[in-house]
């Protein structure tokens, strides 16, 4: 069994409450995918890709989860990998998600309140999204500038 494969079935504690989330097989279209459940606060836990899975809807879960930028909002740490998570908005439903690995966090009923925004044909902010994108790009070129510079000293 692979590394990676080993995390992802690794348990988790729930990012608010800090109890053991318990797994759950959802059915879905295609193979079934397994989500975490808070027995405290019913908040859900989805590994990257399992979102847009459950919404069925590309363009709202892009807006949520890539180019998420490089600043942390949330108050949570990621209980995947340990990482900053950061705030995403879907007008005014929150989510948050993992500035590391993409793994989303859903407190109670923002599941219901994302799918209700998927099938009215969610739009999004496409400034606040360049933004963001800016943001990514300009710490991949000071992580780019900062190895350049070891490099000439090493």
């Amino acid at each position: 069994m692979s590394i990676k494969k080993k995390i992802m079935q690794k348990k988790i504690d729930c990012p608010r409450c800090w109890v053991e989330a318990r797994r759950e097989e959802v059915e879905i279209f295609g193979p079934n995918i397994e989500i975490d459940i808070c027995p405290k606060c019913n908040g859900i836990w989805l590994d990257p890709g399992e979102l847009g899975k459950l919404l069925k809807n590309k363009k709202l879960t892009d807006y949520l989860t890539k180019q998420i930028g490089t600043q942390s909002k949330s108050e949570l740490v990621c209980p995947r990998c340990g990482g900053l998570m950061d705030i995403e908005s879907a007008e005014e439903v929150q989510i948050d998600v993992c500035l590391n690995c993409h793994g989303v966090w859903l407190d109670e009923g923002e599941l219901d309140d994302l799918k209700g925004k998927s099938k009215e044909g969610f739009r999004g902010d496409d400034i606040e999204k360049a933004q963001e994108k800016w943001e990514e790009l300009a710490k991949k070129q000071r992580e780019q500038n900062l190895r350049r510079f070891r490099r000439r000293f090493i």
